[in-house]
């Protein structure tokens, strides 16, 4: 079956504000180079890696949809495709970070890895031309696959041959692997290397949870925000709403389930070269601010969307999504901020703006990529 739908079309006015937060967002990362440039390029940290979860979290989503040939949600498709068109702005964003590089992680100092045996042991890896050469490889794999899917994914809305239907299959198929390969080790890259004598086996799926929770955040809203402005309003039903809801508890349990398994193996086996890790993060307010990740991240879209009834408001849904989107910051802050600013925690603009600025510029991206198909897939839909 074949259908027409019409165009999208956002809010000029909600356009321009979330390019003016954007914009603010960048200013103050600027400025803050000049006043601290620790805490600026912490907080740009911050902000890259919160801009670029939520991206490939619409790569994933995709993935998942067609692998599992989920026929209920093909009519939500064009959300996740309008997520992963932020890419290549997070490419760019990625190059600039190589500016910060020297500011933030130590390994990128010749004179410090000279002075410390495990430092210089993986001096092979952890270097400036290797570090950028991993970037750039991750980036145009995460760009190619996941434009290959949109691209046959728009394809499909002038006829949804077997042709299109592997294609696109073919397309997810190869993306899961990559991704999950090439996402581990850019969060090592990224964030791991922030303390280069600390290890876990299973920051790779850490952060691969944290993704998952953002992006699914962002699907939340924008879904929500479609019924409700006209857009999706025949397409998404109460079900719809529901099967997210859904989702949500799972993905709530699974970052749940691999934060608590982290901290408790390392926490458990107390050796020297792990422990140092949670040492740091449950002392003065760092602590505090750990169980406020907790509950953010885990306690609140598990136990607010256990009824059914709370999975099928899309006021509640809304909400909760809102919680995700800080706690996921809020887990960012505490990934990168111990090790780049000391024994406490410090709360300014060249923290939270630059996060703020990627959040707004990301919903930017996405509603543009939005108007650019049908905001319902043309065909697949019986």
């Amino acid at each position: 079956m074949s259908t027409t739908f019409k165009m999208f079309q956002p809010s000029p006015v909600r356009m321009r504000g979330l390019a003016t937060a954007s914009i603010l967002g960048a200013f103050i990362f600027v400025i803050g180079l000049f006043v601290d440039p620790l805490r600026a390029w912490s907080g740009y940290l911050m902000a890259f890696i919160y801009f670029v979860e939520m991206g490939l979290a619409g790569g994933l989503f995709l993935c998942a949809l067609t692998l599992s040939s989920a026929r209920w949600a093909t009519a939500l498709r064009r959300i996740p495709e309008a997520m992963t068109a932020s890419l290549p702005y997070a490419f760019m964003f990625g190059l600039l970070l190589m500016g910060g590089v020297s500011t933030i992680y130590e390994w990128s100092h010749a004179a410090v890895v000279e002075a410390d045996p495990l430092l210089k042991g993986k001096a092979s890896y952890l270097n400036g031309g290797f570090f950028f050469l991993r970037l750039v490889v991750f980036f145009l794999l995460w760009i190619w696959l996941t434009r290959g899917m949109v691209s046959v994914s728009r394809r499909q809305d002038h006829g949804d041959d077997a042709v299109l239907a592997r294609s696109r299959f073919r397309y997810a198929a190869l993306f899961l692997p990559i991704f999950a390969i090439t996402f581990s080790l850019a969060s090592i890259d990224w964030i791991q290397s922030l303390e280069p004598h600390w290890f876990s086996t299973i920051f790779g799926l850490v952060t691969l949870s944290s993704a998952g929770m953002s992006g699914l955040a962002i699907c939340m809203l924008l879904v929500v925000y479609l019924r409700d402005r006209g857009a999706m309003r025949k397409t998404v039903t109460a079900d719809h709403l529901d099967d997210i809801g859904k989702i949500c508890i799972g993905f709530a349990l699974f970052w749940g389930y691999i934060w608590f398994c982290q901290y408790m193996l390392i926490w458990y086996t107390n050796m020297p070269e792990e422990t140092p890790y949670y040492a740091l993060r449950h002392q003065g307010s760092w602590q505090v601010l750990t169980w406020v990740n907790v509950t953010l991240n885990w306690a609140v879209p598990f136990f607010v969307l256990m009824p059914k009834a709370a999975r099928r408001s899309g006021t509640v849904l809304t909400r909760v999504a809102i919680v995700m989107l800080i706690g996921q910051a809020l887990n960012l802050y505490i990934l990168v901020g111990p090790p780049l600013l000391g024994d406490e925690p410090i709360y300014g603009l060249w923290e939270f703006a630059p996060v703020v600025g990627a959040l707004t510029f990301f919903l930017w991206c996405t509603l543009r990529a939005l108007t650019q198909a049908p905001i319902v897939p043309t065909t697949g839909l019986d």
